[in-house]
């Protein structure tokens, strides 16, 4: 039924508020890259740079040095 409505599924949902609040987080906050990864529930920090550059193309540290 989301997927009707939306054009997206829960997974491409929850994804993209996951990329939204990495991003907000690299943006806005001094927490290390680790913490970072940790808050939003990540197995580690290795996981979460790759899945991070997937959506985004670039690494959470080439992110954050681009804002």
């Amino acid at each position: 039924m989301v997927k009707e409505v939306s054009g997206k599924t829960v997974g491409e949902w929850i994804d993209h508020w996951v990329i939204l609040e990495a991003k907000a987080l690299l943006h806005s906050s001094s927490l290390s890259i680790q913490e970072i990864s940790d808050r939003l529930n990540f197995a580690n920090q290795s996981f979460f740079g790759k899945y991070f550059k997937h959506y985004t193309g670039l690494s959470p540290k080439e992110y954050r040095s681009k804002r």
